[in-house]
């Protein structure tokens, strides 16, 4: 029951104080890290995208060319694999800002407008 009780007090707490601070990022609207994060963001997409094709398609023709060597094929596999998780990795860090702009929505509070990168 006491934990339950810390669990109210924590929620109530916290609920309370998002409820006080509607947009997050109001102060840094038209200063340099407004075009910092645009920058940052952008270079993401338009590096980390390409690069992403370019080493799933080295890997998938080290597969084709490994013929039928196991040890050759363990290697495309991993560099596939490895590929796909960096893929995974800019695709979450580009619709990141986004999912956690709607969840902190539902709970009241949200982005300005200056720091969301899209």
């Amino acid at each position: 029951m006491t934990s339950l009780t810390v669990w109210l007090a924590f929620i109530a707490l916290a609920s309370g104080s998002a409820a006080a601070q509607s947009n997050v990022g109001d102060v840094y609207c038209g200063t340099g890290v407004e075009t910092g994060i645009g920058i940052v963001f952008g270079a993401v997409a338009g590096l980390g995208l390409p690069a992403t094709g370019f080493y799933v398609g080295r890997a998938g023709l080290s597969y084709m060319r490994a013929g039928g060597n196991p040890e050759k094929k363990n290697q495309a596999k991993e560099r596939l694999v490895m590929s796909g998780i960096g893929f995974g990795i800019i695709v979450l860090a580009l619709i990141s800002p986004e999912l956690i702009d709607k969840v902190g929505s539902q709970m009241g509070f949200g982005f300005s407008d200056c720091v969301k990168p899209f």
